[in-house]
């Protein structure tokens, strides 16, 4: 179990007090004969309600960092809220916040009261951590509270920020964190029918963390990130925080959801825009911006801030479904991906965008066809699974996928299955059509390569799809540079070989009438022209 961690607390908080809300409401059941000297002291019963908000920075859209001078009160929604002698920490009662903030106690006495906050949503369990504290839980301890003469008590949580710096505890991070991801689950529970469950999620964030790598437990998580089983979120002043970021925190989150509800093949590793990717990782974070603007909507500026004092950043507006060839428009850039998706979702608002299925038809295809397809997860898929979903809208999604295309080089074409059947734009490299090279026991597949980009790249990466036979596989690999070999079922891996020369060998028993993936990535550094070939036995 988790520590409970009252940082924030009544001496902390001391230089926040101008932002406490204190407000007395009438004359209480023995007030008058409470006197100091022996009178009647009164133990209730009370009530004791309020609204809890943290202060939130935006961003600076269109000049980059946070706006410090526009900060603005968000409810803290869906938490637990607890009631606590003021005197010993007795917990005398709890409850959940509302969606407005608000919260009701009734009680008898004592009558000196305090609050603690927790940085934990209730429906569905969402929780903020510092993993640089033992994984303690945040929470913001109110001041003392006298219950008969306070029945109302407003609890604003400030950033902590003085004008040019952090000067007091920074309060707010934690419930700006959580409250990014409670908003993306909320959506979806609320639109989306079924309405999802969601399993429980922790998220790290610390002022310590920074992006370096090393210690998660020291704050060195290299960057905001989904581990396969926890978010982890920057907190560094002056170098990088992403706690106001929301669209950020809802990318992550947005892996999340992969994670637990749909799938990812991605390999993970550095993106950016206008990189020609593996159209796995192309498709993970291209879903993970466009996820961000569908959640915040409208607000569709993804934004993320760096810097000192947080004045630096770069944003940009989905909506604007960049296709010039900076972008490197296609199967293998993420932001083609991010436009095609969210103009999936939002309304149809452009000549060339007439779909508009809401959070209901991304959800249906991101938890059915694409988690169940045999084929790799990539715009193909995700598209393949879209129209047998939406039959109706089959032209519709071919207009705005064909949208997404510079030349014949750059772009994609209408997506007629998962596999990129067709697809005539290669991105300039060699050997990356087909997307997927039918694989059969007995000839030499020669595959293209280029060197001197990432392992996650589109140029070191090729993949080949074969059907077992019901019998053992033994493949092959010859190659002068580095590469490795990853064979995969419905997304999960069966088998590998993955040492630091460029002849590998991997044997998997093959089951009849089952489609495995061959993925052969190459490490090559140098930026030369290079050929991996494959054998294939039974």
């Amino acid at each position: 179990m988790n520590l409970v961690r009252p940082i924030f607390t009544l001496a902390a908080l001391a230089s926040l007090s101008a932002t406490l809300a204190l407000t007395a409401a009438g004359c209480v059941k023995g007030e008058d004969s409470d006197d100091g000297a022996g009178g009647k002291k009164p133990t209730g019963p009370y009530t004791l309600s309020g609204k809890l908000t943290f202060e939130r920075v935006p961003y600076r859209k269109g000049q980059q960092g946070l706006d410090y001078a526009a900060v603005a009160a968000h409810p803290i929604r869906n938490v637990s809220v607890r009631l606590l002698n003021a005197a010993d920490n007795v917990e005398i009662a709890a409850a959940v916040s509302g969606e407005d903030g608000g919260y009701t106690f009734t009680f008898e006495g004592p009558r000196q009261e305090k609050l603690w906050v927790y940085s934990e949503t209730v429906e569905p369990q969402i929780t903020v951590e510092d993993n640089t504290a033992g994984n303690a839980v945040y929470v913001i301890e109110s001041a003392e509270i006298d219950a008969a003469k306070t029945p109302a008590f407003d609890f604003v949580v400030g950033t902590g920020w003085d004008g040019a710096a952090y000067a007091g505890p920074r309060a707010a991070a934690p419930f700006a964190v959580l409250d990014a991801a409670y908003q993306a689950a909320r959506r979806f529970m609320t639109e989306v029918t079924p309405a999802p469950v969601f399993p429980p999620l922790k998220l790290n964030w610390s002022v310590n963390n920074r992006p370096e790598s090393g210690s998660n437990a020291e704050g060195q998580i290299g960057t905001s990130h989904w581990d396969g089983s926890e978010l982890y979120i920057l907190g560094k002043e002056g170098i990088d925080t992403d706690e106001f970021d929301d669209h950020v925190i809802v990318h992550e989150w947005g892996h999340y959801f992969e994670g637990k509800l749909g799938r990812s093949d991605s390999v993970g590793g550095s993106h950016g825009y206008g990189d020609h990717l593996d159209p796995r990782v192309a498709m993970g974070e291209g879903w993970g911006n466009a996820l961000s603007a569908m959640i915040l909507d409208p607000d569709t500026v993804y934004a993320d801030s760096i810097g000192q004092q947080q004045s630096e950043g770069f944003s940009y507006d989905l909506e604007l479904n960049d296709t010039g060839l900076d972008s490197s428009p296609g199967w293998y850039s993420e932001t083609t991906v991010e436009g095609v998706l969210f103009d999936v979702y939002d309304a149809a608002n452009e000549p060339w965008d007439q779909v508009a299925l809401g959070l209901q038809g991304v959800y249906s295809v991101a938890t059915g066809p694409v988690k169940s397809s045999p084929a790799a997860t990539t715009i193909f898929s995700f598209i393949a699974g879209l129209k047998a979903v939406s039959p109706a809208d089959a032209g519709a999604i071919d207009d705005l996928v064909s949208h997404h295309t510079y030349d014949g080089t750059h772009g994609l074409d209408p997506i007629d299955d998962a596999w990129g059947t067709g697809e005539t734009h290669g991105g300039g490299f060699p050997g990356t059509l087909p997307v997927f090279v039918d694989g059969d026991a007995g000839g030499a597949i020669n595959l293209p390569m280029v060197g001197g980009t990432g392992y996650n790249s589109l140029a070191q990466n090729r993949f080949i799809r074969l059907s077992g036979t019901g019998g053992t596989v033994t493949i092959t690999s010859t190659c002068t540079s580095d590469v490795d070999l990853y064979v995969s079922r419905d997304g999960v891996e069966v088998a590998n070989g993955s040492s630091l020369s460029g002849d590998e060998e991997v044997s998997f028993n093959a089951a009849s009438g089952t489609t495995y993936i061959v993925n052969v990535q190459g490490y090559e550094n140098a930026p030369i022209d290079y050929t991996a070939v494959i054998q294939i036995t039974n």
